[in-house]
């Protein structure tokens, strides 16, 4: 059975979506999108998802044209009929399509279920480098689909050899472009709110830091700070906690995996573990 997925109603194969060349979406970049996991069918933390999907919509201004059950329901349908061992879910909701070439319309939204696989498992024993960059996200609270700065200096970072960039306004660290930065120095744990996107896998490891002993500062940190670190790591849906071991040509510490980074990793995967089976 050919995989189905959601559009602005109805369930159609992917190759039937159809976005029109006049949305602002696509014109003038106003849209949101959300991104969440499904293992054998089962969503991870999908209220949560939800939940800051409709903040970020909110946002920008961005009327969503489903209620929450309508798009639950969605979801899980497609998750049953799909039926992928690993996939994702991409919720997109756009601006609509404009009358002028400004304004916006009559929003349209899709939900994507997409078969997927988990990161490479050489990324979490071995470590992962990262590329900084100067740059401040407008909207930084809302998953906005504007990763222009992040597309346009990917080719600059893999020919380097890193994984990801790592943004900073020149002295304060803000987020990787798709996930959040935490900093571990000795027990304590690290990370910045002020104008970072609220991380579904960063909330999680705040709550599970103290059971694994850390003391939790929640303040800006610079990129020196960052670069002086006993260790460094990312999280996100995809990543989930991956450690950073270098920035640019700098090693993190000894630029191995430390160990408090690992408690978190082992902490997060029961975590995703304990979710599907309940």
């Amino acid at each position: 059975m050919q995989p189905i997925h959601f559009f602005n109603g109805q369930f159609l194969p992917k190759e039937e979506i159809k976005f029109s060349v006049d949305d602002v979406g696509l014109l003038r970049g106003y849209s949101v999108f959300e991104y969440f996991k499904a293992y054998k069918g089962i969503p991870v933390f999908m209220k949560e998802h939800l939940n800051r999907f409709e903040n970020s919509a909110a946002l920008l201004g961005l009327k969503i044209p489903f209620t929450r059950l309508k798009i639950e329901e969605a979801i899980l349908r497609m998750l049953k009929q799909n039926n992928y061992p690993i996939s994702g879910i991409k919720i997109l909701l756009t601006g609509g399509n404009s009358p002028n070439g400004f304004s916006a319309g009559k929003p349209n939204m899709a939900i994507l279920n997409l078969e997927t696989e988990d990161s490479e498992k050489e990324f979490y024993s071995q470590g992962v480098s990262v590329m900084s960059h100067n740059f401040n996200r407008e909207f930084p609270l809302a998953k906005t689909t504007n990763y222009a700065t992040a597309v346009k200096l990917e080719s600059d970072w893999k020919q380097k050899g890193h994984l990801d960039v790592l943004y900073h306004d020149g002295r304060w660290v803000s987020e990787v472009a798709r996930s959040n930065v935490f900093v571990v120095l000795g027990d304590k744990l690290i990370t910045n709110q002020e104008g970072v996107l609220p991380g579904i896998t960063r909330s999680k490891v705040l709550e599970l830091a103290p059971e694994v002993g850390f003391d939790l500062e929640i303040r800006p940190f610079s990129l020196e700070e960052a670069l002086a670190a006993d260790e460094l790591f990312m999280t996100s849906t995809n990543k989930r906690v991956m450690p950073i071991v270098k920035v640019d040509d700098q090693l993190i510490a000894n630029g191995m995996v430390g160990a408090k980074t690992r408690q978190l990793m082992e902490a997060f995967d029961q975590l995703i573990r304990n979710e599907l089976n309940s």
